[in-house]
């Protein structure tokens, strides 16, 4: 059982820094990077921390790369984000988000959004501004219109809609409108279009 148990924590642990060690960089607590020379901080986690609002001394990581937000408490995202030029993945995953932060559409670099176990069930037609865009998780959240712009997303890789219910027809759509993505669904059932 113990054996169990360290093998357990072991995947946790690695799969909650999945993608700042595919950047291959260290990733620094927000007390850690105020102590530090702000040009050398890629990689920051404030998850976990009951966050309300996003800290502004986070605009002055002008080389931010990664940016970890889940598991927190918030619902806007403020708009100095579009200016972190070098800003190539956002978790804002289990938060209060019931609205899509439009922010995060002038992102140009944006290449991995998680965005799971939200609460807003539809996204922008700005959503298509995100060209770099290849990794998509709204793992549980409602998502119950997607725009014709997201479509058209020409780096796209991956879309996580799990947890989700959709109907044959979505389905088919999706699959049909994105063939080249991997596309990740729970069963179709009839109970909406």
């Amino acid at each position: 059982m113990m054996k169990l148990l360290c093998v357990i924590s072991f995947l946790l642990s690695t799969t909650i820094n999945c993608f700042a060690q595919k950047i291959n960089v260290k990733t620094y607590s927000l007390e850690q990077a105020l102590a530090a020379n702000s040009d050398t901080i890629y990689a920051l986690d404030l998850s976990h921390l009951k966050l309300d609002t996003v800290p502004v001394e986070i605009a002055k990581f002008t080389r931010l790369t990664y940016l970890d937000l889940s598991k927190n408490k918030l619902s806007k995202l403020p708009d100095f984000l579009a200016d972190l030029e070098y800003l190539k993945t956002v978790n804002i995953s289990k938060n209060k988000f019931d609205v899509f932060p439009l922010v995060l559409t002038r992102i140009d670099s944006l290449t991995v959004l998680l965005a799971n176990r939200n609460q807003f069930d539809r996204l922008p037609e700005s959503i298509g501004y995100c060209k770099n865009l290849e990794v998509v998780d709204f793992w549980e959240t409602p998502i119950m219109s997607i725009p014709e712009s997201f479509y058209a997303l020409p780096k796209l890789k991956t879309i996580d809609l799990q947890g989700i219910k959709y109907s044959p027809t979505f389905h088919k759509k999706l699959k049909e409108r994105l063939p080249n993505v991997e596309i990740k669904l729970d069963p179709p059932c009839d109970c909406m279009e």
